[in-house]
């Protein structure tokens, strides 16, 4: 635990969480009206707009050079270009409740492709036993055993959704570590070009709905909180919270997300909470945990090593 008084850093876990969390809710309201490629990009569009508008009045200077915004890009891709897209193409087959219990399997895709593509960072037998607790965690979660009406395909949808969040977060320890930029510069370079990426996607899947554009536009207004609260801000508030209480306290939001989503499924989509669903997500939880200890050999940080 920090020694930085929790006065200073959970009121904005608290928000972190609520961000995030409400986003799976943000989702599901944005695809009454546009596809999956157009959440994707719209999100990305918002939020690529709040950011740079926090540089401008923060009136920082970006000091990227090529080489960086390719790095930027590469990781990008991974963290905010195709999991944007993979994430409301699941929810289409899923409830907003399961898609974010499944994404709560973020750090076990992490801690695996840390082992498999950095060799000097073994993976240790706690976090062996982290992966393979992930694993029955993942099955109970899904209902894996109710064949008939198992969601195979959102199912793998989500989980592919947060493997590319793994392999980004593995991509920045390895290419951002020597770029020096401020986590504010860095969070809009990536959203505004993942966007980019997405843009032609969104192009190709159609236009959307004539009523999505209205003022009064469910649709609309979910994606523009999905840009605002889940695609700026809570970046921000994030690294904020690493920077005061520390990476172990920021991380614990993994624990805080789920929560509200479901609260937020039950409570305003009326979806039902499964039994297994919970016990699934405990069993995860549990895993994460043991995924995420490290070894006992004293290891100094890095500022990479923090922004995974």
């Amino acid at each position: 635990m920090s020694a930085a008084p929790a006065r200073q850093w959970a009121p904005l876990l608290a928000l972190i969480a609520l961000g995030w969390g409400s986003s799976f809710l943000f989702i599901e309201l944005a695809l009454r009206s546009f596809s999956p490629s157009q959440v994707g990009f719209g999100r990305l569009a918002v939020g690529a707009l709040v950011l740079w508008l926090m540089v401008a009045a923060q009136r920082r200077r970006p000091r990227l050079g090529l080489t960086g915004v390719a790095a930027v890009a590469a990781v990008g891709l991974f963290m905010s270009g195709i999991p944007l897209i993979l994430i409301p193409m699941a929810q289409q087959s899923l409830t907003s409740i399961l898609a974010s219990l499944l994404n709560a399997t973020t750090p076990l895709w992490t801690a695996f492709f840390v082992a498999l593509l950095i060799p000097a960072e073994r993976i240790s037998r706690s976090q062996l036993a982290g992966l393979l607790v992930g694993v029955l965690g993942i099955a109970i979660l899904v209902g894996a055993w109710n064949v008939a009406d198992f969601p195979l395909g959102g199912v793998l949808l989500m989980l592919g959704a947060t493997a590319c969040y793994g392999i980004g977060s593995t991509l920045s320890r390895r290419l951002l570590a020597r770029v020096d930029e401020s986590h504010t510069v860095l969070s809009a370079t990536q959203i505004g070009v993942s966007a980019v990426m997405l843009a032609p996607f969104a192009v190709v899947s159609g236009s959307p709905e004539p009523s999505a554009f209205a003022l009064d536009s469910v649709a609309l207004w979910g994606l523009i909180g999905l840009g605002v609260l889940g695609t700026s801000y809570a970046y921000v508030l994030f690294w904020r919270v690493v920077k005061i209480a520390g990476a172990t306290t920021a991380s614990s939001v993994t624990y805080l997300v789920p929560v509200v989503a479901t609260t937020l499924g039950v409570l305003v989509l009326g979806e039902k909470l499964h039994w297994y669903e919970v016990a699934g997500a405990a069993v995860v939880l549990v895993g994460v945990w043991l995924a995420g200890r490290k070894p006992r050999t004293p290891v100094v940080p890095t500022e990479t090593d923090l922004a995974a």
